[in-house]
């Protein structure tokens, strides 16, 4: 590429013309195209090359994509940054436009979809999250109606087609292009709201027309009444009932009722309501009107007779009064109340309705308004039993209680059993009483299987049993309430959000607007804006550490101090900044103020010792050299009770040992050591056996005592080359846990002493441990020739320890805590072997070496020694000499000399012949003052470190 031009030769042509992807693409160029290409090519670059700086200024960013992708120099791919050219398969976000290499996006999208659970990934621009990956091999032009395009270099990856895209009923006029659709400019017809008027506007103003135009004209249609019409302007739907109101001008002729009770002077047109049968309303003298509405009024209607009446609703046409026949005339009654027999056969026939009506004495039968039972009372005037007082049983509403009821009962029967039933919410339950809803509820949870999915569904629910309370539960975020009514299931989420930027305190971490509620802020992977501005309240460095939200404190600070213990025996305690409680390790051993012990706390606040003593008496006893085993009875004397200590007792040869309690007590004062056991005839036949041995030279090799072994290991100590060497009774990973682990292993140590010492004892099971102590247990049972193994299985596994059946299980010659010295000595001596050996190693000898050229030396220098300004208060020669030593020690500065200067806060280090160094040893020494001030400022000992002269100092 040069000068923004793609050239393309004929033979890359040809090769683009046989790649089969490529095969319905034929270019077939002669020579003389291939130079009109490479012409076209080189003037569409000029054109290019010449566009004005405004015009590229006013272009949008999707539109400047294009042209640099047709430049094919300056725009890259956000994933494979490789420069894009019109050659490239494109794809662009449909959100910002960004465009990418299509094998690149269709790769990023597979990626992102198989690590989330939603199948979603994001655009690497604009984040902007969608569901459809791209296909394989199948590009397409930004409009996607042509799969695989073809290169156009004038406006790439369009197919030069119309969009299309349905952006209106008209479609986008554009050609195939990348970006937004520009909006509809085709003019198109909209009516008024009532349909009368037409009117013309460009097609993207229809939004503005969406619920049509008011064209001002009055609608003018005929009301629902038949005689207005509707006076309302352009409007929609139906225009409704009428609004007008019907006055009566004539005073004399006003707006009557059915019934003709009632007028009114005016009448709402909507309120009229002419009689069906469209007749006349008429009275008793023959006056005749229509009436358009009913009133409220009851009237009282006499029959012909003249005797009886009746009461009637005002109703068109209205009754006249004195037309009907009455109910009781003999021409309209024939039977007996009861209707079963003929009033004929009863009596003698009635021949006026005030006539007594006979009756026939049979159960009238008829049925009561109840419509279950039928009327039980003998043939009678007048109205059946109402109410009802039949008596039946029913079942209260929940159906757990039988009742016998009068008919008539007007309320349903209750029970006072709670329902108990659980409501849709799963969390509470019903509280009333005689549920209706209980025998439904009952039969659900009997026959059906809820499903923790159909928890949600209430349409299995019986209606009554729907919780209507609020949830009012704490959402996720911890802050707002649950606002919808009771449910089942978990609450969804909070839907609250911040307008403002979730940041941390440093700033680097941002979660931008909108802030959904609940949103917790990233680990921010950049150092506290504290360690950044070097802010502690301690006064020294801060230690570093990360972002970190403002409710969570800084790390305490670790740096090296001196501090007093709580006790006060120490005043220089190294410690740690942060530690308020500090101890210096000792035993308080002040006298107790209840007993005549020592406190054996450890270092504590002044007049914290303990309260209750709980060591043993040991004071000696009246009657016998042994101490009081009892616990501590304060001042008061030990009790007078036989001595229960254990004393060996022997025969007279020594063979024969025994343990008896001492048992001496104030009535018995005498010592059962002093008795003796008698010989029996083993010891006889021993002392035989002794003096054959005598006789015959025979002398046994004693064994080693605990003192000569100690005495052996100490003289090996020096020579030994390995562990095996010192021939400890002990392997070496007891030793080493011991030391990290001394009281624990103190008390395995002595749980296997008591289990040799006991004779009436075999085996021993310990608790179930983890794997490192079980190990430690079966490495120090090869110490006393104990059997052990492990049983049982995890996380229960324990280790079992037994006597071996030959005798053979015998405690060490030496304990535990008496080999750990040894083992560090042996230790110590083989670190020093190796750096001994490792500095011989390094050092080269030169012998029998004369440089051809000897340069002359300077015999004096101008610095013999170190000097440390601004030392610290509780800084001592110990410290500098365990800083500095080390350093000296492979150096010319021989036998190194500390010193300090409390009045001036000053020290110094010199070598010891300081007036007759070389200039070689000032040379070492200019080499490691800026390493030496660098370490006594770290460890805050003092405020620096640089070279000197010691006669000058000292003189000052």
């Amino acid at each position: 590429m040069q000068d923004g031009r793609t050239e393309v030769t004929q033979d890359e042509y040809r090769h683009y013309d046989d790649h089969p992807d490529n095969s319905s693409l034929v270019i077939g160029l002669s020579e003389d195209e291939s130079e009109i290409e490479t012409n076209m090519g080189a003037e569409l670059s000029e054109e290019l090359s010449d566009l004005d700086e405004g015009d590229e200024k006013d272009m949008a960013y999707y539109e400047k994509a294009v042209q640099e992708i047709v430049k094919g120099d300056s725009y890259s791919c956000l994933i494979c940054t490789v420069e894009l050219d019109y050659t490239c398969k494109l794809y662009a976000c449909e959100k910002c436009y960004r465009v990418y290499d299509y094998e690149c996006i269709r790769e990023w999208a597979e990626k992102s979809t198989s690590k989330r659970t939603d199948k979603l990934w994001a655009c690497p621009n604009c984040f902007y999250t969608k569901k459809a990956i791209p296909k394989k091999n199948r590009p397409t032009c930004w409009c996607g109606e042509q799969v695989n395009p073809e290169p156009n270099p004038l406006n790439p990856n369009s197919c030069g087609q119309t969009c299309n895209a349905k952006i209106c009923s008209h479609g986008c006029s554009q050609i195939c292009h990348l970006g937004p659709h520009q909006e509809c400019t085709r003019m198109m017809s909209i009516k008024c709201s009532c349909g009368k008027v037409t009117k013309d506007i460009v097609c993207f103003q229809r939004r503005l027309y969406s619920k049509g135009f008011n064209c001002e004209t009055v609608c003018d249609k005929l009301l629902p009444c038949g005689i207005h019409k509707c006076n309302r302007k352009c409007h929609t739907g139906l225009c409704g009932s009428c609004p007008e109101t019907i006055i009566s001008k004539n005073t004399n002729m006003k707006i009557r009722c059915y019934c003709g009770q009632t007028s009114k002077d005016k009448i709402k047109c909507k309120d009229v309501r002419f009689p069906a049968n469209a007749a006349y309303s008429k009275d008793d003298k023959g006056q005749r009107w229509i009436g358009v509405f009913m009133c409220d009024k009851i009237r009282k209607v006499p029959y012909e007779c003249g005797e009886h009446s009746f009461y009637e609703k005002c109703k068109a046409p209205p009754s006249i009064s004195g037309r009907l026949i009455c109910e009781f005339s003999p021409k309209k009654l024939k039977t007996c109340p009861c209707g079963k027999n003929e009033l004929t056969d009863l009596s003698k026939p009635r021949s006026k309705c005030t006539d007594a009506i006979p009756t026939c004495g049979q159960v009238c039968g008829k049925m009561l308004k109840c419509g279950k039972h039928k009327c039980p009372f003998a043939c009678h005037l007048g109205d059946c039993m109402d109410p009802c007082t039949q008596i039946e049983k029913v079942r209260c509403a929940c159906e757990q209680k039988q009742f016998t009821i009068p008919c008539g009962f007007n309320d349903h029967a209750r029970c006072n059993l709670k329902c108990e039933s659980l409501m849709s919410c799963r969390r509470h339950r019903c509280t009333e009483r005689c549920c209706a809803g209980r025998p439904l509820a009952e039969r659900r949870r009997k026959t059906m299987k809820i499903n923790v999915r159909d928890l949600a569904d209430e349409s299995t629910i019986e209606p009554i049993h729907i919780c209507l309370k609020d949830c009012n539960l704490t959402l996720s975020c911890g802050i707002h309430k649950c606002n919808r009514k009771c449910h089942a299931g978990k609450c969804p989420p909070c839907l609250e959000s911040d307008s403002n930027d979730l940041v941390c305190p440093c700033g680097k971490t941002i979660v931008e607007a909108p802030v959904r509620c609940g949103t917790k802020l990233p680990n921010c992977p950049y150092p506290c804006i504290r360690v950044v501005r070097g802010e502690t309240d301690c006064g020294h460095s801060p230690m570093p550490h990360e972002c970190h939200p403002p409710d969570i404190p800084c790390p305490d600070c670790t740096a090296t101090v001196f501090k007093p213990c709580k006790c006060g025996k120490e005043q220089r305690v190294r410690t740690v900044c942060f530690m308020k409680d500090v101890s210096c390790g000792k035993v308080c051993g002040e006298r107790l103020q209840t007993c005549y012990h020592k406190c054996q706390k450890k270092c504590h606040e002044p007049g914290a010792c303990q309260t209750v003593c709980k060591q043993t008496c040991n004071m000696p006893r009246l009657y016998c050299n042994h101490r009081c085993p009892k616990p501590c009875h304060k001042f008061e004397e030990c009790p007078d009770i036989p001595c229960t200590a254990l004393v060996k007792i022997t025969c007279p040869c020594g063979r024969i040992e025994k343990e008896v309690t001492c048992g001496v007590y104030s009535k018995n004062k005498e010592a059962q050591d002093s008795t003796r056991i008698v010989c029996d005839e083993e010891c006889a036949v021993l002392q035989r056996h002794m003096q054959l041995k005598e006789a015959f030279g025979i002398v046994d090799k004693p064994q080693n005592t605990h003192n000569e072994e100690m005495a052996r290991l100490e003289q090996v100590i020096s020579t030994a080359s390995t562990f095996a060497d010192l021939d400890l009774p002990f392997t070496e990973p007891v030793i080493t846990t011991y030391i990290r682990h001394e009281n624990w292993c103190t008390d395995i140590e002595n749980t296997l002493n008591k289990l040799i010492d006991d004779n009436n004892r075999t085996s021993l099971h310990f608790k179930p441990m983890r794997p490192p102590q079980r190990y430690f247990i079966r490495e120090l049972a090869k110490a006393y020739n104990l059997y052990s193994e492990s049983q049982d299985p995890e996380p229960n596994r324990s280790v079992f320890v037994k006597k071996n059946l030959d005798g053979s299980s015998t405690k060490p010659i030496l304990s535990i805590s008496e080999a750990a010295p040894l083992y560090q000595s042996y230790k110590k001596l083989e670190k020093e072997k190796k750096q001994a050996n490792f500095e011989s190693m390094t050092t080269t000898r030169l012998i029998n070496f004369t440089p051809e050229m000897s340069p002359e030396l300077e015999s004096a220098a101008r610095f013999n020694g170190f000097l440390v300004t601004n030392v610290g208060e509780f800084t001592s020669t110990d410290d500098l000499q365990n800083l500095f030593a080390p350093y000296l020690k492979s150096t010319l500065v021989v036998e190194p000399q500390f010193q300090i200067l409390p009045e001036r806060k000053q020290a110094v280090i010199y070598p010891n012949k300081y007036k007759e160094i070389s200039i070689n040893v000032e040379r070492d020494m200019e080499t490691l003052v800026q390493h030496f001030d660098f370490l006594i400022k770290e460890s805050l000992l003092a405020g620096g470190v640089e070279l000197c002269n010691i006669e000058n100092v000292l003189a000052e």
